[in-house]
């Protein structure tokens, strides 16, 4: 899995809740600030009020201090004592000698407490002094945060205010009106006052009210934004609820398979990656049932999935704790095993092989499993190539039984190299790195060279030469063998007309064709098209099949072979005796020639035997009217042989090994 898709999906499955959070706190924070903000504001503007209405009725007393403080007489002291009797909010009047810091005259109410000479000079020092001269009056508000925060306003307005008929029929009810304009709360601060005399002031204890209006205004405005507060917690709350919700269905859309209902790739490398890293020695085992295609075929889709959906329940049942099962691909599943030895390991892969199977009694199926240990240093590896390891470990031929297999450094390798090949493979073809290679066939009794076979060489500009062994499996596997067919035949091709234009004598040399080349209903006309673009004579081209491309579609390779006989060309079967059904292909095919497999004339118990079958094998083509190639020759006891048995040609190492173009034309030619 690249890091991209890997990122998405960690991305789809665990996503992050906490910018959800941050944005819930975030969003009440900002409502609560507002709200604090309003209500401060409310408050704030309903203490100005009260506060430039208290200072207007102070300056009452000191306009009466003012017009009457010369006479000093009772109409003077009735005065003031009616004004403060009127105003609640004027609890005592003080007037002060500020020169001598004396109290002159007292007008307070019976439950307030006169100022001592103690606190008098307080109210007056000489700071405050000269802020009273600067701005005319002076405020002293002595523990008024303690005195508001132990008001209990709750008291008064819900059980009052909340009780009337609503908040548009409050003036219809006089007895309330009259309630609400009393007093609910006060706070008391002094309040200093210049007169017009410069050594006289006045200082008031004033007392700073809320009525019952302002109360209950000020308290449904807090009911309100708490109201807020409280819905916009509960809606961001659910839809916290609601997010963690959707990301647990994300997460299991994301993990489930969609074929057995239970875990998929993603969440066994998950899992595995979490429990390799607590120390336990753990193995991953790719299991694998054999021959699903098959069963599906003959069974149908719907019950081969299942099957599969059977085998990841009862797989599921045998597991222990902190193990792991989930369904990979096609009929795979990845297990995380713990084990103690590698015998009990596969004693216990192979327990569940028979469970599965006991399962489908009336069905006969087969597993095969790679195993790849993930602890110790293995552990430190990604776990999805761990599990890759796994499956490259499963064995490639499909037995008859059950088979394990441990994954080795081997395996590994052959498969670097696999890749490396089919990274370059292109890259050769269209830089020639891939060359032609013939070697020399020669007649069996004048032993002259009479014609040639076409094998291709690669040699890799940093690896060397690649034996054919090496790459032609696996260009036959991921079919790029076509391309690598068709650069031969054009090489042939391009070097036959060379020696045309040069008047040498042609031999007729043989190209190799893969199976799936003969395989295609075009191929007669696609080789005519490559040999008529150099003007070759066809005679001169042979094109040879492998037995095993006998076992393909037989009507198509039959057309095939006599559209290209039809065209003048030779058609040859190479590693003749080999397969198993080479005397039913003889039956069959219009060959024109045969080459024998080289296995004929290596060293028997019983040469008398093999080669009376050589023999018999030769006298049955001649009477097919066929020519005879034995190939792997290398002593001069096989040609003997074959010379006296009238086969036609002899290839091998007797003779010549494989030669590059340029040897070839010094051998043929003479040059």
């Amino acid at each position: 899995m690249s890091i991209k898709k890997e990122k998405k999906i960690r991305r789809m499955q665990h996503v992050a809740l906490w910018p959800e959070v941050v944005g819930l706190i975030f969003s009440l924070t900002v409502i609560f600030t507002i709200a604090t903000a309003v209500i401060t504001f409310a408050g704030l503007s309903m203490i100005d009020s009260i506060i430039i209405q208290n200072d207007s009725l102070a300056r009452k007393v000191v306009d009466a201090v003012n017009d009457g403080w010369k006479s000093q007489n009772q109409i003077f002291e009735e005065r003031i004592n009616n004004i403060k009797n009127d105003f609640d909010c004027i609890d005592s009047v003080y007037i002060i000698n500020t020169k001598d810091d004396l109290l002159l005259y007292t007008f307070a109410s019976d439950d307030s407490t006169t100022p001592n000479a103690g606190n008098i000079p307080e109210l007056l020092s000489e700071q405050n002094k000269k802020q009273l001269e600067s701005e005319g009056q002076l405020y002293f508000m002595k523990d008024s945060t303690q005195d508001l925060a132990n008001l209990d306003l709750g008291m008064y307005a819900p059980n009052k205010f909340f009780r009337s008929l609503g908040f548009f029929h409050l003036l219809k009810h006089q007895k309330l009106m009259d309630w609400a304009a009393g007093t609910v709360s006060s706070v008391p601060a002094y309040a200093v006052y210049k007169t017009k005399y410069p050594d006289l002031c006045v200082c008031m204890k004033l007392e700073y009210s809320l009525n019952a209006f302002q109360s209950s205004y000020f308290i449904t405005l807090a009911l309100i934004l708490a109201f807020v507060i409280l819905l916009a917690s509960v809606v961001g709350i659910l839809r916290l609820v609601r997010f963690a919700r959707e990301a647990r269905r994300i997460n299991l859309l994301v993990t489930t398979d969609a074929t057995t209902g239970g875990y998929n790739k993603e969440y066994f490398i998950q899992k595995a990656r979490r429990y390799v890293r607590r120390g336990k020695k753990y193995a991953i085992v790719q299991l694998r049932l054999e021959k699903y295609r098959n069963f599906c075929i003959a069974y149908g889709l719907h019950e081969g999935e299942n099957l599969l959906e059977e085998m990841n329940k009862n797989i599921s049942l045998l597991l222990e704790k902190h193990e792991v099962l989930a369904h990979v691909e096609k009929s795979d599943f990845a297990l995380l095993l713990i084990y103690d030895d590698d015998k009990s390991l596969e004693q216990r892969i192979h327990s569940i092989m028979n469970l599965l199977r006991a399962k489908r009694s009336k069905q006969h199926l087969t597993f095969s499993a790679g195993i790849c240990p993930a602890s110790g240093a293995s552990a430190k590896a990604d776990i999805s190539l761990l599990l890759t390891y796994a499956g490259l470990a499963i064995p490639k031929t499909i037995k008859t039984q059950d088979e394990i297999k441990w994954f080795s450094d081997n395996l590994k390798e052959e498969q670097v190299w696999e890749r490396q090949i089919e990274d370059d493979m292109k890259k050769a073809l269209d830089n020639h790195e891939f060359q032609v290679y013939l070697q020399p066939k020669y007649s069996t009794k004048e032993e002259v060279l009479s014609a040639a076979e076409a094998l291709v060489r690669w040699i890799h500009p940093t690896l060397g030469f690649i034996s054919p062994g090496k790459f032609i499996p696996i260009f036959e596997r991921n079919g790029f063998i076509l391309q690598l067919d068709d650069y031969m035949l054009t090489e042939v091709a391009k070097l036959q007309a060379e020696w045309i234009n040069q008047g040498k004598r042609l031999v007729p040399i043989s190209v190799n064709v893969s199976r799936a080349h003969f395989a295609e209903d075009n191929l007669a006309e696609h080789i005519c098209s490559v040999v008529d673009g150099y003007n070759v004579p066809h005679q001169f081209i042979e094109l040879e099949l492998t037995e095993s491309a006998f076992f393909d579609d037989k009507a198509v390779l039959l057309e095939t072979i006599r559209k290209l006989k039809s065209y003048g060309f030779k058609v040859s079967m190479d590693d003749f005796g080999a397969g198993y059904s080479s005397l039913n292909s003889l039956k069959e095919l219009p060959l024109d020639i045969i080459k024998l497999d080289g296995e004929f004339f290596r060293s028997v118990e019983d040469k008398n035997r093999s080669q009376l079958i050589v023999g018999e094998t030769i006298a049955l083509a001649k009477k097919l009217g066929m020519q005879i190639v034995a190939e792997g020759i290398e002593t001069r006891e096989q040609v003997d042989f074959l010379a006296s048995l009238d086969c036609d040609l002899i290839q091998g190492f007797y003779f010549s090994k494989p030669l590059p173009v340029s040897e070839f034309e010094e051998r043929a030619y003479k040059l």
